[in-house]
């Protein structure tokens, strides 16, 4: 059935476009046949734990070496996810939308073994040439008397009525329509009738992909590609939890163990165990397709379910050697095979010949004593019964002769120095070399551990920066997924900060969260902002030299201050960054005059002369006090006399009348 579709047209039939979709699958596996062949031969290399080691070559397993060499140098562990705003301006509303990515990027990370989800990929990257992570929404849903679900998620904030009704979905996942909506009491939502389904938490985890199960559309580039598939081997009891009983009972177990195919083993050769099933996303269509072999029906389908902006639930796979005519993966391995070959011969015959690397020899058999001597332990003495024959032929040296080794002892070094020359120049090939450059003593200074060290980067830094970036496209696809797809009241929940509705709007909105905001790790920022830094520092630095040097000489008249200006902006325009102090320093010499500063010196005359005077204000005060003092004692003094000159009248009155 498989044949009958050679062109890129999907039937409409849903028979038919099972089929389709496994020729497809089947297409793109068969496309990669070679590479998955070899690529099993490399795992087991690496794992080089053949059990049959009588028979086994004897070899120095530098591959395993090199992986975990280059792995150590390559991945130290997961970085924190960093979310900024994308022009660093002033933006309260994109910097509280920053950190709220941000606290539920790094919660999310600490929910599961994230450092061993890429580690695994990291190491198909260097064992087969390919790694795959994928990002997995998993919502959990609770059913139930509605009241009671909807009032396990309190509303919050500014969100309001309506911001309830988004956490309420019916049983088949759609919203359920506002006008069946009341609210209680509280103000929280619920509907009468049948019970609905309700999100109560939300994981979003990076999951790896084996490489067995990562299946690719043919083509040159990974933007050419149209369609992706995972495939997943599942028993009987995890088709009818995924897929219903009525068709997990129905699809057929076609999986079994295979000598070509060897990253699966069921308990028996002959009985299959598991069903092989693919997940298929087609960015054409924008549907999650699920299909498995031998059924010729369409499990499962969805209209692109994460709602993501470039469609895949991955980014682009690391891969070890990448051009741009194909996507199937080159391991690592194939530019140093010959080497390694030819490592292996040197190494088994150095085992021959240190087995032929014996003590042996002949002796007079007529003299007993030579017997005991070869086994003598140190220290211990040998009789001999006719020494002084013994001593007539010559002593030992003529009656035994030892082989001589020297012929097998110079073979040896011959292949040691060989064997240490290969071993550099794989190590060259692999780039180990710059790493062991690279690596400084306790003795050496500051500089030279410096020096070091960017040498033993240079050719690492590209591969590092491949990493760094696939870390920041999977960070970026899981705050995507988030901003798509977390209910705003469990985003605040989980960040421990309120969500307002303006921050949720740029949370939810596309293009605006991708023109205000940027999703990067710690590590793509250690080296882009210690630059930054270094340059603002000189910048500044260079400035204020510049100010200091060209001050005095504007004060002279030599120059003007628009000349001294035209100057600066010249050399600030060759840093980065200092685009924006452009317009600070375009307003030099525009802005008014500060107001000029007094002198001290007459500041302190006119201090002195406050004083003086508000000394004769004070005599002048004191003195027209003593003045109106002295005239009301005059006028008290004359109404006195004019008291006593009275009462003497009354008595030359009182005299006469007597």
């Amino acid at each position: 059935m498989a044949e009958n579709y050679d062109d890129d047209m999907e039937p409409k039939n849903k028979r038919e476009r099972a089929g389709f979709w496994l020729s497809k699958v089947e297409h793109g596996r068969k496309y990669e046949r070679s590479w998955r062949s070899r690529a099993s031969s490399l795992v087991a290399r690496y794992r080089d734990d053949d059990t049959d080691r009588l028979e086994r070559v004897t070899r120095m397993n530098i591959f395993y070496s090199n992986v975990e060499t280059l792995q150590a140098a390559l991945y130290t562990g997961a970085p924190k996810a960093r979310v900024v705003r994308r022009y660093h301006d002033a933006d309260p509303v994109g910097r509280a939308a920053a950190t709220i990515l941000e606290r539920a990027l790094r919660y999310q990370a600490e929910q599961y073994d994230l450092d061993g989800e890429i580690i695994s990929a990291i190491k198909d990257y260097l064992i087969v040439g390919r790694g795959v992570v994928r990002v997995v929404y998993e919502p959990t849903l609770m059913a139930g008397d509605n009241r009671e679900a909807v009032n396990m998620l309190p509303m919050f904030g500014d969100m309001g009525q309506q911001a309830g009704m988004q956490y309420m979905r019916g049983p088949q996942g759609d919203a359920i329509d506002e006008s069946a909506v009341e609210f209680d009491e509280t103000g929280a939502p619920f509907t009468r009738g049948d019970d609905y389904d309700y999100i109560v938490d939300q994981t979003y985890r990076c999951e790896y992909v084996h490489w067995q199960d990562f299946v690719i559309e043919p083509s040159m580039r990974w933007s050419d590609v149209t369609w992706i598939a995972f495939r997943k081997l599942m028993t009987r009891a995890d088709l009818v939890e995924r897929f219903g009983k009525s068709k997990g009972m129905r699809i057929p177990l076609t999986h079994k163990y295979d000598d070509a195919d060897t990253d699966y083993k069921s308990e028996g050769d002959a009985v299959p165990a598991r069903a092989e099933c693919y997940e298929v996303w087609d960015r054409r269509s924008g549907k999650q397709i699920f299909v498995s072999t031998g059924f010729d029906e369409i499990l499962e389908e969805a209209e692109d379910p994460y709602q993501l902006e470039n469609f895949w639930p991955c980014p682009e796979p690391l891969y070890a050697t990448k051009t741009t005519d194909s996507t199937v993966p080159v391991p690592e391995f194939f530019a140093y095979e010959d080497q390694v070959n030819e490592l292996d011969i040197i190494t088994q015959r150095i085992s021959v010949l240190t087995e032929a690397l014996k003590r042996r020899g002949v002796y007079d058999s007529s003299i007993q004593e030579l017997t005991r001597l070869a086994n003598a332990n140190d220290n211990e003495f040998i009789p001999v019964d006719n020494y002084a024959m013994l001593q007539a032929n010559g002593g030992l040296q003529n009656v035994m002769q030892e082989a001589d080794l020297s012929t097998i002892i110079g073979a040896l070094n011959q292949l040691y120095n060989q064997r240490t020359s290969v071993i550099s120049t794989i190590y060259e090939i692999t780039g180990i070399s710059d790493i062991m450059r690279g690596a400084s003593a306790s003795r050496e200074t500051a500089t030279a551990q410096r020096i070091k060290g960017q040498f033993g980067a240079l050719r690492l830094i590209n591969r590092q920066r491949s990493v760094e970036r696939f870390m920041g496209a999977l960070y970026t696809l899981k705050a995507e997924m988030i901003a798509e797809n977390i209910e705003p009241q469990l985003l605040a929940q989980m960040v421990n900060m309120p969500v307002s509705r303006e921050v949720a709007d740029l949370i939810e909105n596309d293009r605006l969260r991708g023109f205000r905001l940027d999703v990067e790790t710690e590590d793509s920022m250690a080296v882009d902002s210690a630059m930054e830094q270094q340059r603002r520092v000189e910048f500044l630095t260079a400035m204020v030299q510049y100010i200091q040097a060209i001050g005095p000489i504007v004060a002279s008249g030599t120059l003007n201050i628009d000349q001294a200006k035209s100057f600066l902006l010249f050399a600030a325009r060759a840093f980065p960054g200092a685009r924006e102090l452009e317009e600070a320093l375009e307003s030099i010499g525009t802005q008014p005059p500060p107001p000029k500063q007094p002198d001290p010196a007459a500041q302190l005359i006119e201090v002195e002369a406050s004083k003086v005077q508000a000394q004769t204000a004070k005599a002048q005060a004191d003195t027209q006090v003593a003045l109106e003092k002295l005239k009301l004692d005059q006028e008290k003094a004359k109404a006195d006399i004019n008291l006593r000159q009275q009462k003497l009248d009354i008595d030359a009155a009182k005299v006469m009348r007597s």
